[in-house]
């Protein structure tokens, strides 16, 4: 089995290994400041714990960025002389493009990605950029078998990862937000906080099951399939279009992507 090893095990990092463990495709091997997180993660997923990230590059088949951007180019330049042109390097950090590694290691194939916070419990999203010519096809499905395991994956330009980063990235804040409201809402009604979240939370992972499974159906139809002709239900849509909160929502979306634009001047 190739071996993939990850510099840096911080909670995205950690989150795709626990992934990969269980996946049992791949040997995971770890190297991070902190030897807490690699003792950890021996324990709980059989990591190879490396010592230094020289160690680390030299065990690994695939080299997993998972530091702050800040630090990439400095660890590049750190482990440059150990790198070969089998390795393939994949970093999650983001903002970091291909152009910016493939300066300091030209010689390596190179894929960015973007996973979100689900990620951490198995259901996220990530996007794979394949835009690196040296990416060979078996190269890219070792990475698609990689974050499949912790979700999701689906391939883009990196020219699209802004759009990526505002609608998924963002995405769960969203998503949070609502769930935010609604459990105010449900407390108004006299409902206890904890049964409020657990019903809440059962409600937005059945409706997306419900989605998931009807895939051929708009979502409008889905969601009049629940509203009855002068019913409870209509006249909470009709609050809703009266305070315009679909067009709250897109604009939330569209000012979301114009500071992902600013970020990268």
């Amino acid at each position: 089995m190739q071996t993939v090893g990850f510099i840096g095990c911080g909670n995205m990092g950690s989150a795709i290994i626990y992934g990969i463990s269980r996946a049992k495709e791949f040997h995971v091997a770890g190297y991070d400041h902190n030897p807490e997180k690699l003792q950890k993660l021996e324990n709980e997923c059989g990591l190879l714990p490396c010592s230094g990230e020289e160690e680390l590059v030299k065990k690994s088949d695939i080299v997993v960025i998972a530091v702050k951007p800040y630090a990439v180019e400095e660890l590049l330049l750190r482990i440059k002389e150990f790198l070969t042109s089998d390795t393939i390097i994949v970093s999650i950090a983001a903002g970091v493009s291909i152009a910016a590694i493939k300066k300091i290691c030209p010689f390596c194939p190179v894929s960015v990605i973007m996973p979100n916070t689900p990620a951490m419990v198995g259901e996220g999203c990530t996007a794979l950029c394949f835009d690196d010519g040296m990416l060979q096809d078996v190269h890219k499905e070792t990475i698609k078998k990689i974050f499949a395991c912790v979700g999701t994956t689906c391939i883009l330009p990196e020219a699209q990862f802004a759009e990526f980063s505002t609608l998924i990235g963002s995405g769960p804040a969203f998503v949070f937000y609502m769930l935010e409201a609604m459990l105010e809402g449900a407390i108004r009604l006299g409902f206890k906080y904890d049964d409020a979240k657990k019903m809440l939370e059962q409600l937005f992972l059945g409706s997306t099951e419900l989605a998931r499974q009807n895939s051929g159906i708009p979502y409008a139809k889905l969601r009049l399939n629940v509203c009855s002709p002068k019913g409870t239900t209509i006249a909470g849509m009709n609050s809703l279009d009266k305070n315009a909160v679909r067009g709250a929502v897109i604009e939330a979306i569209m000012a979301t992507f114009d500071r992902n634009l600013e970020l990268k001047k």
